[in-house]
């Protein structure tokens, strides 16, 4: 298991190396890294000080500049990490909601096959 602040990620199994992970920091700060590819990502970064700071840089290449500019104050670290954060939830809450509607797909199925079966009597 991975622990990303107090959020928990099981392993996947498969491991991204840092080429692959460096190639895909652009598409995690786009919020367009989904499922395995987005926790094996995290995975790695985690556990990859050299990643972890390309991460960072490129963060603060994206985010940093544009309040610099605008003369505002931010804690890098802190944004990143709540940035991390906040994709895991979100990763999670689809999980939960795709897991619901196969629930109810499933429920569905055994209605309908129930009145099938009910109507045949």
């Amino acid at each position: 298991m991975t622990y990303v602040g107090r959020f928990v990620i099981i392993k996947t199994g498969d491991f991204m190396d840092c080429k692959e992970t460096e190639r895909r920091i652009s598409r995690f700060l786009a919020n367009d890294l989904t499922g395995r590819e987005l926790i094996q990502f995290i995975e790695h970064v985690e556990g990859c000080e050299s990643c972890k700071e390309e991460l960072t840089i490129q963060y603060l290449s994206s985010e940093g500049i544009a309040r610099l500019e605008e003369g505002k104050t931010f804690d890098l670290d802190r944004e990143l990490t709540e940035y991390m954060h906040t994709t895991v939830r979100k990763y999670k809450l689809r999980r939960k909601i795709r897991f619901g509607i196969l629930v109810l797909e499933i429920l569905a199925i055994l209605i309908i096959a129930g009145v099938f079966a009910y109507a045949l009597l």
